[in-house]
């Protein structure tokens, strides 16, 4: 079932890509609907929520002109031809199915990270959408980034000689997640591919393959030590420690947590969020603080072992391209509107770089002996195989 409702006049391009999301999800006002505010070429024009109510108040909220609901809400948007572009920000179990839905009925598809529970169905995915010639782009949106696209240059260029080791972190202290993730949250549910590895883990993954330029093969899995989460302990991670072997005999390192403890012998002392990645190189280091949103604050520090250290920052391309303002997700839609309109991005986020990420995390799972996430039981209407 559908409904309108009045939307404020915008003023896109005379075609823009019209986008539909499914789900009344929090993160879709940052992660899309706020980055199309500025780009000409997008509207987002539809939303799918099953309770009528919450979505007729989130398109309201946002905007947004057009909702579905009931329990054929999501088959309904994507069946829409009044939709081009699906965004998928449902639980990490449902990606699968619903890109493979909205594909099967020629949508161009953004889906959250990560993009699959398990590489074989990423394999699908991106199979399915060469066969269609259309485009699917699992939203790592920090790697779009200026600022990371500088520490892959000052890695890369040999400044400070080969990588040595690189250590990442992402997670948040126990006093904070107790207000952002409720006990129920869908990131503790085994049957929908839950994990920590399957949320914050990604981004350690993801940050140190393309600050190595090791994007095309999956990470040989050294060590890995779960957290096992109080709600199913044995299946679902509450924090990873990993370790990696890079190539050049280099070594890498990731923890991802959704709630560590505070310091001291009681864990009362509050600690603060953990974002950090640092490249030990021959010749000295490089870090990165807040690399997984970098448009709110970052700080890149380059420290050479001879010679002045030095302090950069970059919230736009040095040629001038993208604007201070922008966030992950805006240099991401743009991207991403590039690639569907057959321009050639400035950046873009390879089917190898994404499929060979989840042999990453299917590899750190099996050296945690935790099990692996469950496929989708979805039976694909076509054949994927290409």
């Amino acid at each position: 079932m559908s409904s309108e409702h009045p939307t404020p006049k915008q003023s896109p391009t005379p075609s823009p890509l019209r986008v539909g999301i499914l789900g009344a999800a929090r993160i879709a006002p940052n992660a899309l609907i706020k980055p199309a505010q500025s780009h000409a070429e997008v509207a987002v024009t539809a939303v799918a929520c099953r309770d009528a109510a919450r979505g007729t108040r989130y398109a309201r909220r946002w905007g947004i002109a057009r909702t579905f609901s009931g329990p054929r809400a999501y088959h309904e948007l994507v069946a829409d031809p009044e939709v081009d572009v699906v965004y998928i920000p449902l639980p990490n179990g449902l990606h699968f199915e619903w890109a493979m839905r909205a594909l099967e009925a020629g949508k161009h598809v953004l889906v959250e990270k990560p993009m699959t529970s398990t590489a074989e169905e990423a394999r699908q995915i991106f199979a399915l959408a060469e066969r269609k010639g259309l485009v699917a782009l699992e939203a790592m949106h920090n790697v779009f980034h200026p600022a990371m696209q500088r520490v892959r240059e000052i890695v890369q260029s040999g400044e400070l000689g080969k990588v040595k080791s690189v250590e990442t972190t992402f997670g948040l202290p126990s006093i904070i997640s107790r207000f952002i993730f409720g006990k129920d949250d869908v990131r503790f549910n085994y049957d929908l591919a839950g994990g920590c590895m399957m949320d914050m883990g990604v981004y350690p993954i993801a940050a140190t393959r393309f600050i190595t330029g090791t994007n095309d093969t999956p990470l040989e899995v050294t060590s890995a030590t779960p957290t096992g989460h109080p709600s199913d302990p044995q299946r679902i991670d509450r924090a990873m420690h990993a370790t990696f072997a890079l190539p050049d005999s280099a070594t890498g390192e990731m923890t991802a947590d959704f709630a560590f403890p505070g310091r001291g012998p009681l864990g009362l002392i509050p600690r603060l969020p953990q974002f950090t990645l640092s490249v030990a190189l021959e010749g000295g280091r490089v870090e990165i603080f807040n690399y997984a949103g970098p448009h709110v604050y970052h700080s890149i520090k380059v420290k050479p072992a001879r010679g002045a250290a030095r302090t950069e920052k970059a919230y736009r391309y040095k040629d001038g391209r993208g604007d201070a303002g922008w966030s992950t997700y805006r240099y991401q839609l743009e991207a991403f509107v590039d690639k569907v309109r057959g321009r050639t991005p400035w950046y873009w986020i390879e089917p190898t770089t994404t499929i060979t990420e989840m042999e990453t995390v299917e590899r750190v799972y099996a050296k945690a002996e935790m099990p692996p996430r469950v496929p989708s039981s979805y039976k694909p209407a076509v054949s994927t195989v290409v």
